[in-house]
């Protein structure tokens, strides 16, 4: 299991901070028609956020196969990125990648940042392949992906959604 003693990973632009209950109302008040049509599948509530947040340090501080970091420029929640270190079509060594930022922080090479930043981690605990799972309808996260170096390795079903499957190798 992935080690739970993370403080915070930078590349000298962002930073990335596990997630924590006190980031739930930043994050709420970012939400816009896209992060909850692609990341979140549908409209939350803070107090759902606040909730869920609560999860990710429950799962950072257990060891759980849940890694969900902030993402921090100038010390400012920009938006999310998790890793999963389990879950549907992964296999043994895979982690899956999911990411958004908040409208303002969109265009600026913030969430491909953010991906690079989180697969190093992940690579250091452990894993092989990082897996970015998208709509194909979603331009931009599948622009992300194959500027941090992902390559499409075809198509999956998850929840009857068709999404496209890229992979990227860490050794």
């Amino acid at each position: 299991m992935p080690s739970s003693d993370l403080e915070e990973l930078t590349d000298g632009v962002l930073a990335l901070t596990p997630l924590r209950p006190a980031d739930a109302e930043a994050h709420f008040a970012g939400e816009d028609a896209e992060l909850i049509r692609w990341l979140n599948g549908g409209p939350g509530t803070l107090a759902g956020t606040r909730e869920y947040f609560q999860h990710c340090q429950e799962e950072w501080a257990s060891g759980g196969s849940l890694r969900a970091f902030g993402i921090r420029v100038n010390g400012v929640l920009a938006g999310t990125v998790d890793l999963r270190f389990s879950g549907e079509h992964l296999a043994p060594g895979e982690t899956n990648v999911a990411y958004g930022l908040y409208p303002q922080w969109r265009g600026h090479g913030f969430a491909t940042r953010a991906v690079l930043l989180a697969v190093q981690y992940a690579a250091s605990e452990g894993t092989r392949r990082a897996v970015i799972k998208a709509e194909p309808e979603n331009v931009s996260s599948g622009a992300v992906a194959r500027r941090a170096g992902f390559g499409l390795s075809g198509r999956v079903v998850e929840d009857g959604a068709v999404l496209d499957r890229y992979v990227l190798d860490l050794g």
